[in-house]
């Protein structure tokens, strides 16, 4: 009776260990990782665009005072692309046991990309003396510049922007974390 009360006990201290080592095998270990790691991995794309928004715009150019004489001008019509996102440098990145918290700047306009193809001329008003019609051209491009900078902010493309942040660094970033949470905080 003893032997067999000790071949239970025994049976049932091999059940114990072998539940145990199944039950620790199947935890899932946070896997080690580096805040300093997962930031180069973020920084070597360099730009993160979050949003981008297709403009239509016409600005108006005009130089000189006198009529006919150095008074010139027209109306530019123009398509752009404006992106906005973050610059992926000043992105920063701590790591605890339980979260990944990303710590991202406001968004801000990336890039203003006007296609020269779409440029249209109207209202063209010429003077007698010869104007340097490139420079006036190249200005005219730098207040479209400006316009779609205007149009962006007015449309809220700042603001989409931010918004898919938090989605956009949990797709970066989910791969590798473990059962972290990714936290976005604005800085």
């Amino acid at each position: 009776m003893k032997k067999a009360m000790a071949a239970i006990i025994v049976l049932l201290l091999l059940v114990i260990a072998a539940g145990g080592g199944w039950y620790y095998m199947q935890q899932k270990k946070q896997p080690q990782i580096d805040a300093e790691r997962l930031k180069e991995r973020i920084v070597e794309a360099s730009d993160l665009t979050t949003a981008r928004t297709y403009y239509t715009g016409i600005v108006r150019f005009k130089e000189g005072s006198v009529p006919l004489i150095d008074k010139n001008g027209f109306a530019m019509k123009y398509d752009a692309v404006i992106s906005a996102g973050f610059d992926l440098e000043k992105v920063d990145i701590d790591v605890t046991d339980e979260e990944v918290v990303v710590k991202v700047p406001k968004a801000q306009i990336l890039n203003i990309s006007i296609d020269p193809e779409s440029l249209e001329f109207y209202d063209n008003k010429y003077s007698l003396f010869k104007t340097d019609r490139k420079e006036a051209t190249k200005q005219a491009l730098i207040e479209a510049e400006k316009d779609a900078e205007e149009h962006a902010s007015e449309k809220g493309l700042l603001e989409e922007a931010d918004k898919r942040a938090e989605v956009i660094f949990r797709g970066i970033l989910s791969d590798g974390i473990g059962s972290r949470k990714v936290v976005v905080e604005r800085i």
